[in-house]
């Protein structure tokens, strides 16, 4: 974590190289040696900046163009301007390098992680190390289930429990690649010399012993990028996310250090709102259930603890859709029985319909229900209204006999319509002799069923 020292030896623009560069101007600097560290192998860039007697030169990206280190940014003076030839301090963002070293060991701990629990199939195919996450790309033919999730997750926290040393150390390609279990990337051109870096053994101890089955058991991988010094360091470690991106390749995003634990924390808190909800009732529970899974299914938290809340959530969705169907069923019966006990009365005062007012809410399926019953049993017109206090709403359906005399002056969507008024309601599409609608003020609901009456007793005298 210390700042180096060094010397500007070209300023690159892109199509030119420049002897000195003005500010404002995006450019490339080539330096004759750096503590920047450029992207590769998957690790994002470094972030800083060089500063010197000219000011201060910003770096927001570092990249390898024809074998040189470029250090892309601009130059932040006001006045002056920046040479080739002039010495710099190199000073790195190491704070933002500190989130990216934990994430950086943690994708070399689950990889070994992954081989462990799915088999020596897997390779890696790919991974980006960033400040705030990992993602890592790997072989296998088909979803990680939750179980598997778990336990890659557990070998990984059980390294950084464990407190282990992260070694690294130079060795020629050929020596590297005779040690037992080294990972490398499949593809990938390695320099040579190049580096090993081993999680909780000596570079020197496997260089030394290479044919070893105990390196089996541990992380060994060829890299060159930024790492912790102990394991202990990445503080835990929570596994978002398993997902398919090609035939045959899958991919984990992951987090460490203060995300990781966050995570956990939120996966902790909805799984006991979770269990506080299961003692709830009614359409309390109803609306509870829904703004969990919502929050569940888009919360940032361990993948196998997702899995595990789901199947929660699961439990007491089926625990709301029997409440519904229950209350569906009462609702029926309950506007059934009133509207029939109504035709009743008015089919004995000799009236070819009858309006009711019953108490189910805004269920238009036990309103419609009992205006077909209406019509089926007693042969009359038939007009149901249900209102809903919270909301002020209303819901209305009317039907009409097909065949019989009697009723051939009424036309359905007209008699609701002309009920609707008063509700502020619209008249859906009228079929079959039934017709639904809604109305917006409830509190009307007595005059739209006098309108209702006597537009029927003036259409069927």
């Amino acid at each position: 974590d210390q700042d180096h020292e060094s010397v500007i030896r070209a300023i690159y623009t892109g199509p030119q190289f420049l002897e000195s560069v003005g500010s404002g101007s995006e450019v490339g600097i080539v330096l004759e040696s750096t503590s920047f560290y450029a992207e590769q192998g998957g690790q994002i860039f470094d972030t800083g900046s060089l500063e010197g007697p000219f000011g201060s030169f910003q770096v927001g990206n570092v990249q390898i163009y024809g074998g040189f280190i470029l250090h892309i940014g601009s130059f932040s003076g006001e006045n002056g301007r920046l040479s080739v030839g002039e010495k710099v301090i190199c000073k790195v963002d190491y704070d933002r390098r500190k989130l990216i070293a934990p994430n950086h060991t943690c994708t070399h701990m689950l990889n070994f992680a992954l081989r462990e629990v799915l088999g020596n199939h897997v390779d890696q195919k790919g991974s980006i190390v960033l400040p705030e996450k990992l993602r890592f790309d790997f072989s296998h033919g088909k979803p990680v289930d939750p179980d598997h999730l778990k336990k890659i997750e557990s070998i990984v926290n059980e390294q950084i429990k464990a407190e282990l040393d992260v070694f690294a150390k130079e060795a020629t390609l050929a020596e590297a690649k005779r040690i037992n279990g080294l990972r490398a990337v499949f593809g990938e051109v390695y320099p040579d010399p190049v580096r090993v870096v081993a999680i909780g053994q000596k570079v020197e101890d496997l260089l030394a012993n290479p044919e070893n089955d105990e390196w089996l058991s541990i992380s060994a991988e060829l890299c060159g990028g930024t790492h912790i010094s102990n394991t202990r360091e990445a503080k835990a470690f929570a596994l978002l996310s398993e997902e398919g991106i090609a035939k045959g390749i899958r991919r984990i995003t992951a987090v460490t250090t203060d995300s990781a634990f966050k995570a956990m924390e939120l996966a902790n808190s909805l799984e006991q709102e979770v269990n506080d909800a299961s003692k709830i009732e009614g359409s309390l529970l109803e609306k509870t259930v829904a703004s969990l899974k919502s929050r569940v299914d888009s919360a940032s938290i361990p993948a196998a603890k997702k899995a595990d809340i789901r199947a929660k959530i699961s439990i007491l969705q089926n625990r709301v859709r029997k409440a519904q169907k229950k209350i569906a069923e009462e609702n029926i019966q309950k506007a059934v029985k009133i509207t029939i006990e109504k035709a009743e009365v008015a089919a004995s005062e000799g009236k070819a319909f009858c309006v009711s007012h019953v108490d189910v809410g805004l269920d238009v399926a036990a309103v419609r229900e009992a205006v077909l019953k209406v019509i089926e049993q007693k042969g009359i017109s038939a007009m149901v209204f249900s209102t809903d206090e919270t909301t002020n709403k209303a819901v209305v359906c009317a039907g009409v006999p097909e065949k019989g005399d009697r009723n051939k002056h009424l036309e359905v969507s007209e008699w609701l319509t002309e009920a609707l008024e008063p509700l502020k309601g619209r008249c859906g599409k009228g079929k079959g002799g039934l017709a639904s609608g809604q109305g917006t003020d409830a509190s009307q609901v007595n005059e739209a069923i006098e309108l209702a009456t006597a537009f029927a007793l003036m259409k069927l005298r």
